[in-house]
């Protein structure tokens, strides 16, 4: 049944943060990458110390979560929603690392990399 909208784009199907910002409707996108900007500036302390308590390099915790807030500006389309790292989520993923890195800082990198992957896969299959 059509619904009087006109069917999506294969962008918009897959990048719906991308679709949002060409579509036209925003009426200040200068705002929106102010605000991005705002959260990833406030964000950058708090990845270098959870990248700490998970025993990896503080550079990784940054990359990973700047590239986070990327891939969630392209692939959600959520104006309400709020994304970034969080200390329970940090507490979470250390307590699963720990025990398995034994102190290896490359192993507990692989082990933080695969809980990401997995937790992306599914937030993306949940969409």
């Amino acid at each position: 049944m059509h619904d009087g909208r006109p069917p999506r784009s294969p962008i918009a199907r897959f990048f719906p943060g991308l679709a949002q910002l060409s579509d036209g409707r925003d009426a200040a996108p200068g705002r929106d990458i102010a605000a991005g900007a705002a959260v990833a500036i406030v964000m950058i302390p708090s990845v270098l110390a959870y990248s700490e308590l998970l025993g990896v390099a503080p550079e990784l915790g940054l990359y990973s979560a700047l590239g986070a807030m990327a891939g969630y500006a392209l692939f959600a389309s959520s104006r309400k929603c709020i994304v970034g790292p969080d200390t329970t989520v940090a507490l979470l993923a250390a307590s699963a690392i720990a025990p398995l890195a034994t102190g290896d800082p490359l192993r507990a990198a692989a082990l933080a990399g695969t809980i990401a992957i997995m937790s992306g896969a599914l937030l993306l299959l949940a969409t």
